[in-house]
């Protein structure tokens, strides 16, 4: 990991996609760092990045369209004086082959250069984002406080450093949130939706499905019904799925730090009926540290494959260069043992849980505090009425050793990886997992239902 030292700030100003891309090319930057045998420098590392940003905010009578960039470098020298990091807000290769030849401060880049802003083809998926609102308008009716809103962010970056020749690199990402109010007699709902991927085109794939039903809106509004109490099937939605598996890579990844703790989540690891893998889609792709992204085996059913720590490589990120490299996956995937085409089928009677929110989550234990905010039993394979909302207090690998089949269907869902003061998007594909039995923290006995 990097070493980070107080330094002066520049000022950043906004510049446009087309000069980032050329400032970050990797041919041009790969002499840059070829210095002669006589220079005074012990080592160096060296990251810069450039982030462009679309957003695009939709009301029923308003839209607003923005886009900037952001980026800069930062390099730390070795030298026979001590360590020195220095920031800078500008890429021009030029400017920075004067400073490595003069070594002197004074000379070190610290400001961008404006350049054109990109042209309105850029804007053209705003037109795909504005239908797909309104289509969800028509679809569900009277709703109010209507809003929307659309991310689309690509990064590019480059490491180097005494070891390793210059590597580039490339994110990106695409988010879109959905927030309304409905209202049906005495029950008023906030609902959320949110659509996210690492492959930006394919959102907009996903945006042609039905985001929500009128069905499903009406059924959330009613009444809800008292939440049974014990023993009990539970199907747990991909969505609510791919919440518990960050949450536990969290917890691999705390326990890894230390090799005494992560020896006593070995010893202490139950079964579980899946796998988890990550850097699974492609190939031939870089962390921020320069080290190879391959496909990386995280879990294996009754045991975790790898220390989730600095050392693994392929998992070193970064929000910009003014933060610190972390440990975080990228794009991780569970993968059930035991899938089924139709698992609601499978369960007969129980509860068929949609969303929850976490209350609490203790890394360093893995206790987990959830909120069940929505959730219908099952009669005989078919959904039901939604009831009341629920606190369950649970350990995560408890729960999650419980599930025991999963749909064969998976789907891609956006999260945030929050660590050190960063903020990072993760989009972990999941699909609906079933336990069989768990002991549910409801209100009325079971054969109040069945």
């Amino acid at each position: 990991m990097l070493l980070f030292y107080p330094v002066a700030r520049g000022n950043i100003e906004d510049i446009s996609l087309k000069s980032s891309t050329q400032m970050l090319k990797k041919p041009i930057w790969e002499n840059l760092f070829k210095f002669p045998e006589n220079t005074p420098l012990h080592s160096f590392e060296f990251y810069a990045d450039s982030a462009f940003q679309r957003n695009f905010t939709f009301e029923p009578k308003a839209s607003r369209l923005r886009s900037f960039e952001m980026g800069g470098a930062q390099l730390i020298l070795q030298s026979p004086t001590g360590p020195q990091t220095f920031h800078s807000t500008l890429l021009e290769p030029s400017s920075f082959s004067e400073f490595f030849q003069n070594h002197k401060v004074s000379k070190f880049p610290t400001v961008f250069t404006r350049s054109p802003e990109p042209n309105g083809k850029s804007w053209a998926r705003t037109r795909e984002i504005e239908q797909a609102c309104r289509r969800l308008l028509l679809d569900l009716g009277n709703i109010t406080q209507f809003s929307a809103s659309y991310e689309e962010t690509t990064k590019n970056f480059l490491f180097a450093n005494t070891d390793t020749a210059v590597q580039a690199g490339e994110e990106s990402l695409a988010h879109f949130n959905v927030e309304f109010m409905a209202h049906k007699g005495e029950q008023t709902r906030r609902f959320k939706i949110q659509r996210g991927r690492t492959d930006i085109e394919s959102l907009f794939s996903d945006l042609e499905q039905t985001l929500m039903t009128r069905e499903h809106l009406e059924k959330a509004l009613q009444q809800p019904w008292p939440a049974p109490k014990g023993k009990l099937s539970v199907l747990w939605s991909a969505s609510c799925v791919a919440k518990l598996l960050l949450h536990f890579i969290q917890h691999l990844e705390l326990l890894s730090r230390k090799t005494d703790s992560y020896e006593h989540l070995k010893s202490n690891f139950p079964h579980l009926s899946f796998q988890v893998i990550d850097n699974w889609k492609q190939q031939n792709r870089f962390d921020v540290e320069g080290r190879p992204r391959y496909e990386t085996l995280l879990i294996d059913g009754g045991k975790p494959s790898i220390l989730f720590n600095e050392q693994v490589p392929g998992f070193s990120r970064r929000n910009s260069s003014r933060e610190f490299p972390i440990t975080a996956p990228w794009e991780p995937a569970l993968f059930g043992k035991e899938r089924d085409s139709n698992i609601l089928s499978q369960l007969g009677n129980g509860l068929s849980i949609h969303e929850f929110e976490f209350l609490g989550f203790q890394v360093s234990t893995g206790l987990i505090t959830l909120k069940i905010t929505e959730a219908a039993l099952v009669h005989q394979g078919s959904e039901g009425e939604f009831i009341e909302s629920v606190i369950w207090e649970m350990p995560l690998l408890q729960l999650l050793s419980s599930f025991k089949l999963f749909s064969d269907s998976s789907t891609p869902h956006p999260l945030s990886w929050s660590q050190s003061g960063q903020n990072l998007f993760v989009e972990v594909t999941a699909s609906a997992a079933l336990s069989p039995e768990l002991e549910f923290p409801g209100t009325v006995p079971l054969a109040h239902y069945w």
